[in-house]
Parts: C-alpha cells; structure tokens; sequence
C-alpha cells in the first residue's frame, strides 16, 4: 500500500546551489529518474532560498553547502528548526558528513552525483513526507468531530498538495469515468481521481442529493426546480443539472418537503 501511495505522489522541491551549472546538472537528472519530483523553485543563495520557500511550502529541499558567505548550515539554522521539509544535502566536499547527520538531513549526495544514490535518496524522502500528509489529514478528521455540520471539511488528493474544503463550499460534483469534478463557491473547481460513488458515500448525511448517474447537489444550493425540458435543478452559480426519470419522484418530494 505504501508503495503504491509513493508512486502517486509529487514532491514540491526546491534546488539551492549557488553554481547555476550544478543546479541545471541536478534538473535534468531529476527530471530523467525521479519523475516525482516538481522543481517549484531554484536558489542561488541561502536568502534567496528563505524567500522561495516561505513562498512555495516545499516537501523536499536539495541543499549545496559552500554558497560563498551563507552557507547550507546557515540557512536552515535561521529556520529555528521550524522546517517542515526534508533535506537532501548535496555537495562537492565529502567533509560535511557527520554535520549533515546532525542536521537531520534524509541523505547526503556528493559531487558528481551518483544517479542510483539519487534515486533512493528520494524515495527514502518520500518515505518520511507520505506519514507527515496522513497525519494532517487524521488531524483534520480528529477536528472535525467537534465541527458544526455546515463546518465540516473534506480533504482533495491533488498532484501537488491535499487540500481541506468546507462541504458548506461545495454547489455540485459531476462524474468523468472514474474522475469527479468538484464545483465550489466562487467558481473554483477541481478535477479528482475519485469516482462520484466514492464521494456520495463521502457526504451522506450533508444535505447532497444524487440527482443523476452523473450528478451529485447540494441541497442547499438548489437555486429553483425547472419543470420544462423534462426538469432541471438551477444551481447558485447557474449551473443546470438534469435530473433522471428514476431520481425524479424522490428529487421532487425532498423538494416540496
């Protein structure tokens, strides 16, 4: 089961390195070997480095030592030990070990990189960030216990982060083979690898009604019943979700309730 979470998962990484040919060396072999990783940033420097990352919220951090006045060291110790990523340390000189160590780094990559070590060097990274996104999403579960109804939150796998939605913030969902759409308040959307059956079972009990094969409400964003062309729901944000034969009967006395 773990092994098939990491194979899902995107790594949001950033390269720190002051020599630019380093950092282009490590794209592209990043890029060829560990398609998991998404470089969202690339740093030259341990200041410009603290800005990216405030910016980015990164998983992972490939961090050079030596960087002229700042050092790797140096960055991550103006961090106060408050980072939430991991560290992989990569660097030219091997006398760094031990302090790596201590640093709680994951790995320590020398110069020139040694593609497998590479490799198992962020798998090995995956491994510790997969528990870290578990957790956040059992410590949402754990809130919402205490959450009113229209509080609850539902956490979206996205390729880059899960985020936390408030089901109040949810209009309507819409299948697409085994991908749903989910349509919220102000004209956000998003595209999930989970199937409408999956998230009807999800939210039973929060006002959705199954209108369709393909369509999931919620009943509290049901703008009017259209009883032309064979009858419609119009949704808050002017969406227009058609209703089955089968679901009709049921739809309209949840309505006139």
């Amino acid at each position: 089961m773990i092994k098939d979470d990491l194979a899902e998962m995107i790594l949001k990484s950033i390269l720190v390195d002051d020599e630019a040919k380093s950092r282009a060396n490590l794209r592209e072999l990043l890029k060829e070997y560990c398609p998991a990783v998404e470089i969202v940033g690339e740093a030259g420097s341990a200041t410009e480095a603290l800005k990216i990352i405030g910016q980015q919220a990164p998983d992972l951090l490939f961090l050079d030592i030596e960087m002229g006045v700042e050092s790797g060291f140096d960055l991550l110790r103006s961090l106060n030990g408050n980072q939430i990523f991991e560290v992989i340390f990569v660097t030219a000189f091997d006398r760094y070990g031990i302090q790596a160590v201590k640093a709680c780094a994951i790995d320590y990559l020398l110069k020139p990189i040694n593609i497998l070590e590479l490799c198992a060097a962020v798998e090995k990274a995956a491994k510790q960030i997969l528990p870290k996104r578990d957790n956040k999403r059992l410590q949402e579960l754990i809130a919402n216990i205490d959450r009113a109804d229209d509080e609850q939150r539902i956490a979206l796998p996205l390729a880059d982060k899960i985020e936390f939605i408030a089901v109040s913030k949810i209009i309507r969902l819409e299948a697409e083979g085994n991908y749903t759409h989910i349509y919220l308040d102000g004209a956000k959307k998003y595209l999930i690898c989970k199937t409408l059956k999956e998230y009807q079972e999800l939210l039973e009990g929060y006002n959705f009604l199954r209108t369709h094969q393909s369509h999931l409400v919620n009943f509290r964003k049901i703008s009017s019943y259209v009883k032309t062309e064979g009858g419609y729901l119009a949704m808050e944000d002017g969406s227009q979700v058609p209703i089955s034969r089968q679901k009709r009967e049921e739809i309209l006395k949840r309505i006139l309730k």
